[in-house]
């Protein structure tokens, strides 16, 4: 997982090209959180990674905004669904474009579906919403 993040984070002008294009596409950029409760609890950073969605950019400020549409219970008590969140290019752990089928980026999401077995991979790709995979930007 570290290496698709340096590869994502290597690659966020992509990224800032997709979602500047006009078109039907999805948007997701995976954030990090830490954990306040467990991180005080443990004693050590604790943190939760979550896709952000409908994802702009805002050029004058330099700035990405997306859209929470899942927030786990340790976060509740900072974030709701439906809220927009603005981050920097570099608070992005992955991203990822999604259109008609084709994902652009999501390094990480390619990870999590090499490691599943031969026979999981098609229920994967069709949970996410894939019918291809677009080879990553160098």
């Amino acid at each position: 997982m570290a290496a698709a993040h340096s590869r994502a984070a290597a690659t966020t002008q992509h990224f800032a090209a997709h979602v500047a294009r006009a078109g039907e596409h999805v948007r997701g950029a995976k954030l990090r959180f830490r954990d306040p409760d467990l991180s005080d609890e443990l004693g050590e950073d604790c943190f939760v990674f979550l896709w952000l969605t409908t994802v702009t950019y805002h050029p004058d400020e330099q700035l990405f905004s997306g859209v929470f549409f899942e927030v786990p219970r340790e976060l509740r008590k900072w974030h709701e669904i439906g809220d927009r969140l603005s981050f920097e290019a570099e608070d992005i752990f992955d991203w990822m474009i999604l259109e008609q089928g084709t994902l652009h980026g999501g390094f990480t999401l390619r990870v999590a579906r090499q490691r599943l077995a031969e026979l999981e991979r098609a229920d994967y790709d069709r949970r996410v919403g894939v019918t291809s995979w677009h080879p990553l930007p160098e």
